[in-house]
């Protein structure tokens, strides 16, 4: 799996993390990408987007939040 860093449903004041298999790869285009940093580790990707909403004052919302990421 890749992760990476996009804007959920557009909304450029919150970050989340998302996932997609090597061979949909194609797809991501089809998100509102807020970093070409891409990750191979779930946990590392979290933390790190955490961050960068932090140091940014957007805010991070993952799965528990209710969105499909």
């Amino acid at each position: 799996m890749t992760y990476f860093i996009i804007y959920p449903q557009g909304d450029r004041s919150k970050l989340s993390v998302a996932e997609l298999s090597d061979a949909m790869l194609y797809e991501k285009s089809d998100y509102a990408v807020a970093s070409r940093k891409e990750f191979w580790d779930k946990d590392e990707a979290i933390e790190y987007t955490k961050q960068l909403a932090k140091e940014n004052d957007l805010r991070y919302v993952g799965d528990s939040d209710g969105y499909l990421d």
